[in-house]
């Protein structure tokens, strides 16, 4: 499963995936991503069949049904609790890295359209 971290989240954790051997970008690091509208930013993660990390749940909630209605597709959506992974906690964004790590150790056989919620 590919991944991109949306801006809000630290690059860091997606470059700590990445030495584990993940294919995992961040917005933050692409000029391009980073200043993209949600459905924007949505619609290019799944071009590269990327599901997206995000604790945007009410606009990407929002986005996934209306795609819904549609007949539009997504790569998938996990979303993250800003309260679990606060970015001012010390232990963010390590405390990220290792549950997403969780996640991708047994990914779902189909991404497709699916929306998670990370532990």
């Amino acid at each position: 499963m590919k991944l991109l971290l949306d801006a809000h989240h630290s690059p860091r954790a997606a470059e700590r995936l990445r030495d584990k051997g993940y294919d995992v970008v961040s917005a933050a690091d692409d000029s391009a991503a980073v200043s993209m509208a949600d459905e924007e930013l949505l619609r290019h993660a799944s071009a590269d069949e990327r599901a997206v990390v995000t604790e945007d749940a009410k606009d990407f909630d929002r986005i996934v049904r209306a795609w819904v209605a549609t007949d539009d597709h997504h790569a998938g959506v996990i979303f993250t609790s800003p309260r679990r992974f606060h970015r001012g906690s010390p232990s963010y964004p390590e405390n990220l890295v290792a549950a997403v790590t969780t996640l991708l150790e047994s990914p779902p056989d189909d991404q497709r359209d699916r929306v998670h919620w990370l532990q």
